[in-house]
């Protein structure tokens, strides 16, 4: 990598969003719907930048790391409390490089089910879908991911993400960016 990585993390409540129903194309749909699952502490491979985590203890606890220092990052946020999101909501970290968005990462807590995350780029009228990951048998929140070099997407330093639940309401929608 070149350049100085950025991170940015907010949290989002489903209070702040409008409820409505979206319908994206086809195109929507593409990649990294089903859920992955994982045991404590499992890592998941992103890309060849980024590793992600999830630890048990603490509330919606998870790390996402370089792979070389996974191991360590873990082992670090074992003290750490995690996020402690609300009900229904959605928190996202960004990280960047040289004025584009290299990684979307985030976690959700849904009452019921697992959450279609849509990453829309700036400028465009349909969303990708992100990547959630959970652990094995536990409920209610996980994490997601979207790598936008997977999807060829150069230069765009700003993406609106929209979660809904299993009745396609939308119950947390936000926008992402290295501007903000």
């Amino acid at each position: 990598m070149t350049g100085q990585p950025t991170l940015k993390r907010a949290l989002f409540s489903g209070a702040a969003a409008a409820a409505i129903v979206v319908l994206l194309p086809q195109g929507a749909q593409a990649g990294g719907m089903d859920l992955i699952e994982v045991r404590p502490y499992e890592r998941v491979v992103i890309n060849d930048d980024f590793v992600m985590g999830l630890l048990p203890e603490g509330d919606q606890n998870y790390v996402v790391s370089s792979p070389e220092y996974f191991d360590e990052d873990i082992e670090a946020a074992k003290h750490y409390p995690g996020s402690g999101i609300r009900p229904n909501s959605v928190g996202a970290g960004i990280y960047g490089e040289d004025g584009e968005i290299t990684l979307i990462e985030g976690v959700w807590r849904l009452d019921e089910g697992v959450p279609f995350i849509a990453v829309t780029p700036e400028g465009q009228d349909w969303g990708y879908g992100a990547q959630p990951v959970a652990l094995k048998n536990e409920d209610g929140w996980g994490t997601f991911y979207f790598d936008p070099a997977r999807w060829e997407i150069d230069g765009v330093d700003t993406y609106t993400i929209t979660a809904t639940d299993a009745d396609g309401e939308v119950f947390s929608e936000f926008e992402v960016s290295l501007d903000l």
